[in-house]
């Protein structure tokens, strides 16, 4: 049963990590507890994107997003995904998508959890990062001209696109404290090409994806 999260709640310590397939009624349930306000700002719908499919996506079960889960107390608070696609010149650039649980909003959850999806989408040998949000949402905007002051941006209606090249200081591995988990780097076993091609490797949770997800869940 989901809940709405109402009020803010200080967190001193939380963890930052991969999700996996029990993960699927946990974000379900995170999901569900976001108020429509916080689904509207990242999804651009009120509407949980909580179809199997869409659910399969958001616990990291497509080979092409990266996506990490930030929980406190056993419980996701935070949720972040990544999907690399080719830039100019046969570059690469990463499109990075996060909501953080309206209760625990301004604790730099969110901040984490974008500091470690930059980290690992240069290990994947990204060069860039976009992030497309709607013009309203003015916390992930500072957010955004704090980790990227020189960011370009295009403004198509409701929407603003921000593009950054990735700074050294952005590279930095993750500090210790609350939120870290260990250095990025290819999973254990990983082999030369088990990350796709950056020209096929194209963001699943855009504004269109979102959509037909929703759709899809509203209409079993």
């Amino acid at each position: 049963m989901g809940r709405t999260q109402v009020g803010t709640q200080r967190i001193e310590n939380f963890a930052i990590r991969r999700p996996c397939n029990s993960d699927h009624e946990p974000i379900r349930e995170f999901l569900s507890g976001l108020s429509p306000r916080a689904r509207y700002l990242r999804f651009f719908s009120g509407a949980p994107p909580t179809s199997g499919a869409m659910l399969r996506i958001l616990a990291g079960g497509s080979a092409r997003t990266d996506v990490l889960v930030a929980t406190g107390d056993g419980v996701i608070i935070g949720h972040a995904m990544a999907g690399d696609r080719a830039g100019p010149g046969g570059t690469r650039v990463t499109e990075i998508g996060v909501v953080v649980a309206d209760a625990y909003r301004g604790q730099g959850v969110g901040s984490a959890l974008v500091r470690q999806l930059v980290a690992r989408a240069e290990v994947r040998g990204a060069t860039g990062v976009v992030m497309e949000v709607l013009a309203e949402n003015r916390q992930v905007l500072t957010m955004i001209s704090d980790h990227w002051p020189v960011a370009s941006q295009e403004r198509s209606g409701a929407y603003i696109t921000f593009s950054a090249r990735l700074q050294p200081e952005v590279r930095s591995r993750p500090e210790s404290g609350p939120g870290a988990e260990p250095p990025p780097g290819p999973d254990p076993g990983a082999g030369p090409g088990s990350w796709p091609d950056p020209g096929s490797w194209l963001p699943e949770f855009g504004k269109e994806t979102v959509a037909a997800g929703i759709a899809g869940g509203t209409a079993r």
